[in-house]
């Protein structure tokens, strides 16, 4: 056999061979609907950043094609805190990479962020972007720039907290989802506390409580968890929202509840003492009484502000308190829906909203709801007494419109009772001594609610007189904590200005 012209037909073959491939055009997808598959949408950085913060994090982009596919460009935006690596190439932009049929490839993200400074934004939100065919898409990437404590997780996720966990006021607490406080356990927060809440976020209590331990000047404060200065009045920005499918005739659609940032449902008995709750969606939300006596919730000395749907809503609940002061909301500051039992003192309710039309009234009690067979079912008012209180907003200049609705089936079955209450309303509340007492129908005199000062001043006329018989024990003292003598005494959660 002659190996030399073997060798010399072998090497021809070998040559051709890459001759061929070389010569032949790869196939790529040119469909510029043709899409990538992340294996997930949104990249949440949420490790606790003790020193200089450096973590990396990896996702897969997938090509579900029986043909290659090529990605034009995959990039960051200009300046970016974060870096991306992918196939060995970093960021940040890289062009020009191909995927092969039903294939796919890592792409490894850090992100370098100094907790220390002050002056980044809480959340740091960029994307990632992949154009491919001139089609574009992202991944969302989240993370936050100052140490804190972290609770909840990506995706809404409901996350049980430890039985009768206790905040701690060292660091930020920042809600990623739902936090839930289970049956019989309770959760405290102290004095100080800096809570931040992401959108759809929040805390719901089944069958426990929370005690949130505030201080004058030293409030628990719930807001949202962007804190770039565009963002400060905000409403909206959190509070939990259930999305659930439905059925259609045009196929699936998702469809979205909205509950309370603070949902307490059957609460065995919570406390709320000095906190502000602002630019939410629905402030406090307390459903059915889940105690056999007192009440599901204490609230005093506190202030709920700018809630784009309402400020403290009950379904059913029981609630009592005082000095609190709910305004600025885009339906009601208060709805007490569907019975329940309320005693509260020296609390302001005052919308003076205007981030557009606002059709429900400032103050709402009711004791029916209609079901889905569009049947009316009836729940007792136990008790409904407010003392010292106003209830006023800015739509009361407007003819028909009634600040204060009091909406009742089998009315003499009922029990409420209004006593040195300032208020808008049409309806008959002349002193019958069985419901109303005392009662004002006036402007109340406020410093300047239009830019959130609802205290008292000095020259106030006797509209806004109070009467200190039956209140609250603690009520002798202000929102301001400041003493309420005789001649200062008067409606609302702040007493008249020396």
């Amino acid at each position: 056999m002659n190996f030399k012209l073997l060798s010399a037909g072998l090497c021809a073959c070998i040559l051709l061979m890459f001759s061929m491939n070389s010569c032949r055009k790869e196939g790529f997808i040119t469909d510029s609907s043709a899409s990538l598959v992340f294996s997930q949408d949104t990249v949440l950085f949420d490790t606790v950043f003790t020193t200089l913060g450096s973590t990396t994090k990896v996702f897969k982009v997938y090509n579900n094609f029986n043909e290659s596919i090529l990605i034009s460009s995959i990039s960051l935006p200009e300046n970016s805190q974060y870096v991306f690596n992918i196939d060995g190439v970093d960021g940040p932009v890289v062009e020009n990479i191909e995927v092969l049929p039903n294939d796919s490839l890592y792409v490894f993200v850090e992100v370098t962020i100094d907790p220390g400074n002050a002056n980044l934004p809480f959340l740091i939100e960029e994307d990632i972007v992949f154009v491919t065919n001139g089609n574009t898409q992202n991944v969302h990437l989240m993370a936050y720039g100052q140490d804190a404590y972290f609770h909840g997780g990506l995706g809404g996720l409901n996350v049980i907290a430890n039985c009768n966990e206790v905040w701690m006021n060292d660091k930020p607490h920042v809600i990623y989802g739902i936090l839930a406080v289970d049956s019989a356990c309770c959760l405290t927060i102290q004095a100080g506390t800096q809570v931040y809440v992401h959108a759809k976020s929040g805390i719901y209590i089944y069958k426990g409580c929370i005690n949130i331990d505030g201080d004058l000047g030293n409030e628990v404060v719930f807001q949202g968890d962007r804190l770039e200065l565009q963002y400060a009045n905000i409403p909206g920005q959190w509070g939990i929202q259930l999305d659930f499918v439905v059925q259609t005739g045009f196929g699936p659609e998702i469809a979205s509840v909205s509950r309370g940032g603070i949902w307490l449902n059957q609460s065995t008995g919570s406390v709320i003492d000095y906190a502000i709750i602002k630019n939410g969606g629905i402030g406090i939300q307390i459903d059915t009484t889940g105690v056999a006596a007192g009440y599901a919730l204490e609230i005093k000395n506190t202030e709920i502000d700018n809630m784009s749907a309402i400020g403290l809503w009950s379904q059913g609940g029981s609630i009592t308190g005082f000095n609190n002061l709910i305004t600025d909301c885009a339906q009601s500051c208060a709805a007490f829906t569907i019975g329940g039992k309320y005693r509260m003192d020296h609390c302001t309710f005052g919308n003076y909203w205007n981030l557009g039309a606002r059709t429900a009234p400032t103050f709402y009690v009711n004791n029916y709801y209609e079901d889905i067979n569009q049947n009316l079912q009836i729940r007792t008012l136990e008790q409904a007494e407010f003392r010292n209180c106003i209830m006023y907003g800015s739509n009361a200049s407007i003819e028909d419109f009634n600040e204060f609705v009091i909406d009742l089936e089998n009315p003499e079955l009922q029990n409420y009772f209004f006593y040195y209450c300032l208020l808008d309303s049409d309806i008959d509340v002349d002193n019958d001594l069985s419901h109303f007492q005392q009662i004002k129908k006036q402007v109340p005199f406020f410093v300047d609610p239009t830019i959130g000062d609802f205290h008292v001043p000095s020259n106030a006329d006797t509209r806004m007189e109070g009467n200190a018989a039956g209140t609250l024990s603690g009520t002798n003292f202000d929102l301001d904590n400041l003493f309420r003598e005789n001649l200062l005494y008067v409606k609302g959660c702040y007493r008249k200005n020396n």
